[in-house]
């Protein structure tokens, strides 16, 4: 998926983030579930764990908190951010 338009990047992440709020509830630390299963996405389509890490927390980065589910612009910046960062811009 790494050749793929970078709007695909920033829909998955969007989706896996809405979707592991709402599974979690945005409960406490619900956003260190959320990077685990966007750094496994990015295994999932091939680049290694380091790299993922580093997408991961370039996107991520403190903008997410406990008990409080991300707002519709928190999302739309990290899925962003993460589809830039995927595609080697940060």
């Amino acid at each position: 998926m790494s050749s793929v338009d970078p709007w695909r990047w920033e829909r998955a992440c969007t989706r896996l983030v809405t979707v592991v709020a709402d599974r979690t509830q945005a409960e406490s630390g619900w956003y260190s579930h959320c990077k685990h299963v966007l750094e496994w996405f990015l295994a999932y389509n091939g680049i290694e764990a380091e790299r993922a890490r580093e997408i991961v927390e370039s996107a991520v980065g403190g903008r997410f908190g406990s008990w409080i589910e991300p707002d519709v612009a928190v999302v739309d910046v990290v899925s962003s951010r993460f589809a830039r960062t995927v595609g080697g811009n940060r």
